[in-house]
């Protein structure tokens, strides 16, 4: 695969070898499964490095850096073009020759990590894994969460959405349901059927009632049930809304969707990932990225020392953030009281 391949798959080499000969660094490759506009991406590879150096690999002096964006959210979406992407990521796999390769998200474990293990089990090579939705033990090449086994291990990622009802339940004693709304997409239909089988059949007596989960294909169609909802529920639970298509097929801007939400409901939202508050909704409690991607970086940085994979447990870490957007808190006139504004990680004073 030559370089100008490379450019045009949005590959990057953050890495540099001044000073020192390239066969003496080691190398990492971290894979994306989403876009270089993704935050929680961006977010989880600032983690991975910093990590990293937690365990005594500083960026540039010790190891060389090369990212990979699958881009399959946004751009190629089908399950061909998610192969394809598969390969093209292999390709680069073999080209570069990684001591350690970290996978974010369920695409990228699903069809690189797990794949290449399999078919190259002589090579050990390690995969970290983060962002992951669905149950790892079911691919082959994983043999138990205690225990893997093998060369692939990492860090489960489970919303947190005992303790975000919770923290609603204490701002509004009073309210009773929320509805949950998700895109129709690969990553999505993992974190719903997460939702179906981990809480819904798990939970008693859980702070709120989910009256209903709700995926949408259109950006149409999350106009029509944010107006349907607004006297059904207390709290629209956001998922995802990232790949809603508009009448012409094309994916609409999220914040776009963001935007229209906030100017056209009443009710607050609940998120579950950080940004969800940062591109303007209400609040979100939600898996840290960049904490995730420390805890994994400290993992890679363990097996370069020369732990085994093999023998280290996939565990949720369970690194959550608060966060609320004061823009629109007051948008909707509600007053978050002092006691629980000081559990925010972060706070967003305006809209994106």
């Amino acid at each position: 695969m030559n370089q100008d391949t490379l450019k045009e798959i949005s590959f990057k080499d953050t890495g540099s070898t001044e000073g020192k000969q390239s066969y003496e660094l080691r190398k990492v490759l971290i894979v994306h499964s989403y876009d270089e506009d993704w935050s929680w991406d961006i977010n989880t590879e600032k983690g991975i490095i910093d990590g990293f150096e937690d365990k005594g690999y500083i960026l540039n002096m010790d190891y060389t850096l090369q990212t990979f964006y699958m881009d399959t959210k946004k751009t190629y979406v089908t399950p061909e073009q998610i192969e394809e992407r598969a390969e093209q990521t292999i390709d680069i796999i073999e080209d570069f020759k990684p001591d350690i390769v970290f996978v974010n998200d369920d695409n990228a474990l699903k069809y690189v990590a797990v794949p290449y293990s399999i078919d190259n089990p002589d090579k050990k090579l390690p995969f970290i894994f983060s962002g992951i939705n669905t149950d790892p033990e079911k691919y082959d090449g994983i043999d138990s969460l205690e225990k893997p086994g093998h060369a692939v291990t990492g860090a489960l990622e489970r919303f947190p959405y005992y303790q975000a009802f919770s923290l609603a339940k204490r701002i509004f004693p009073n309210a009773t349901k929320i509805v949950l709304f998700a895109d129709h997409s690969s990553s999505s239909n993992f974190l719903v059927n997460a939702f179906n089988e981990r809480y819904l059949e798990a939970i008693n007596n859980s702070p709120l009632e989910v009256i209903d989960v709700v995926q949408m294909s259109t950006f149409q169609e999350w106009k029509e049930s944010v107006e349907e909802y607004q006297n059904k529920t207390d709290f629209l639970g956001i998922l995802t809304y990232h790949q809603l298509k508009d009448k012409e097929g094309n994916v609409t801007s999220p914040s776009e969707v963001v935007e229209w939400t906030i100017n056209n409901s009443n009710l607050p939202e609940i998120g579950f990932l950080q940004f969800h508050a940062e591109d303007g909704f209400w609040s979100a409690v939600g898996i840290s990225a960049y904490k995730t991607g420390k805890y994994i970086g400290r993992i890679g940085g363990d097996i370069l020392n020369g732990k085994d994979p093999a023998n280290i447990s996939i565990i949720d870490p369970n690194l959550v953030d608060v966060v609320f957007n004061l823009a629109r808190s007051k948008m909707l006139g509600i007053d978050i009281p002092a006691d629980i504004l000081g559990l925010a990680t972060e706070i967003y004073q305006e809209i994106k």
